[in-house]
């Protein structure tokens, strides 16, 4: 007996030492992850047109200027500061998951929802989704957690071996962090079953004291991916994405602009 118990534990030493990562992932069946769409590390695809994983569909719309309403795709997790008030770089924050530790689920999507009509992902069929992941991306964990800038010249706190700079988040118009009661930041998700809508769930990813009123005490930010009971939408063949903020300018536009992430959507099985 002895001797099998140590030739079992040979054989898992085995398989982690010939993991080409720093963990070993497991995988999880059946959840719909977008891992078998292929990226180099760290990047994205904008998809004219839209994408499909797990056989759900996912609308993009891709613009002119290089920006999207709908769904992008990346495995970014990028937790650094913008230096420069360039696409590229903005880019490299909005197509990031925010987590507090290098991601794991390697690739998922990004929803922008700056057009309510676009963003949204189909079923063929009527189906429960179980549950779904949703995180903030970078460019609005950040705007959200630290206002517009630092004021002085700092180093960067995620990268302390790069030049000391002022960093900012160039997100347009953003002057305070979000740290105030009332203040919140959520993802409204709506099912529909053909033209019929099943119900709408609220996912917040930033909630101060007061903001929400079925849970007034809760106070948090978002660091890290959270699991979304989509169950309570009953069986849906149409899931559209909106967002809402309670900062916005004098004229009533939202100043969080409309980003989230989302992964790991189960559906049930019949």
């Amino acid at each position: 007996m002895k001797k099998n118990i140590l030739i079992l534990l040979s054989i898992v030493v085995m398989l982690v030492a010939c993991t080409d990562k720093n963990e070993l992932l497991v995988p999880i069946p059946d959840d719909i992850t977008f891992n078998e769409l292929a990226l180099a590390p760290y990047t994205h695809e904008i998809p004219a047109g839209g994408f499909t994983s797990g056989g759900i569909k996912f609308n993009t719309v891709k613009k002119s200027d290089g920006t999207f309403s709908g769904f992008a795709y990346s495995n970014q997790n990028n937790r650094s500061f913008v230096w420069t008030n360039t696409r590229q770089a903005r880019d490299t924050n909005i197509l990031s998951v925010y987590t507090n530790y290098r991601n794991l689920t390697e690739v998922f999507a990004v929803g922008c929802a700056d057009n309510a009509s676009d963003t949204y992902f189909t079923l063929d069929g009527p189906a429960v989704i179980e549950h779904m992941l949703i995180a903030n991306n970078t460019y609005n964990f950040l705007a959200m957690n630290y206002g517009p800038n630092s004021g002085s010249v700092i180093a960067n706190p995620n990268i302390p071996s790069a030049p000391k700079a002022l960093w900012n988040t160039y997100a347009p118009g953003v002057e305070r962090k979000l740290n105030q009661n009332g203040d919140y930041y959520k993802v409204i998700i709506k099912g529909y079953n053909g033209n019929t809508l099943t119900g709408s769930i609220d996912a917040y990813l930033l909630c101060r004291k007061t903001a929400d009123p079925e849970n007034p005490d809760f106070s948090f930010l978002r660091t890290d991916w959270i699991a979304v009971d989509m169950s309570v939408l009953g069986p849906v063949t149409k899931v559209v994405f909106t967002t809402d903020t309670s900062y916005k300018d004098g004229d009533g536009n939202h100043l969080i602009h409309s980003y989230f992430c989302i992964d790991g959507i189960r559906l049930r099985k019949n």
